[in-house]
């Protein structure tokens, strides 16, 4: 493909892009560095893309792996234990339903994995197959993982008095 291609690829594909980082990452520039980072991978194998999976799938799986990636070398270096104690989302360039921060610490108490199989199940809508196949994990790792996912936010719901 041609440099013109992936400004078509771009111009299509952002938008969805900035929305899934915006649900793995709350500061904007963790935001800004996701998206870019995703967007060169996109850029450097774009001309190896042979067109065996829908080009929104093959974009959506670099976003993901890239994003999973990402979070694992920011928990190396305490990312997670600062996020933990300071949480603040930041506004958004794209319009997006306002999120009360409250709704959002359930989600802090889950590691990267299981953040991602959950967004990828409950938010995106994705079928186990797809996930596992995104995540290069087994079916049954993605099971577990969203099982457990959703039992922490259970009980985190019950001590926040949500069920």
């Amino acid at each position: 493909m041609v440099k013109a291609d992936f400004d078509q690829v771009y111009e299509e594909h952002k938008i969805k892009v900035w929305k899934l980082v915006s649900r793995y990452v709350f500061t904007r520039e963790d935001r800004e560095d996701l998206f870019q980072e995703i967007f060169l991978k996109v850029h450097r194998a774009l001309p190896r893309f042979r067109g065996e999976a829908a080009l929104d799938t093959w974009i959506y799986k670099i976003a993901v792996n890239t994003a999973l990636n990402y979070l694992n070398r920011q928990n190396r270096f305490g990312w997670a234990k600062q996020m933990l104690g300071n949480l603040r989302m930041v506004e958004e360039e794209a319009p997006e339903p306002a999120t009360d921060l409250e709704e959002l610490k359930p989600l802090k108490k889950l590691n990267p994995q299981q953040r991602m199989v959950l967004l990828l199940a409950e938010v995106e809508e994705k079928k186990l197959e797809e996930i596992a196949e995104m995540m290069k994990i087994p079916i049954g790792t993605v099971k577990s993982t969203l099982y457990r996912a959703r039992e922490i936010l259970k009980k985190e719901a019950r001590k926040n008095g949500g069920l």
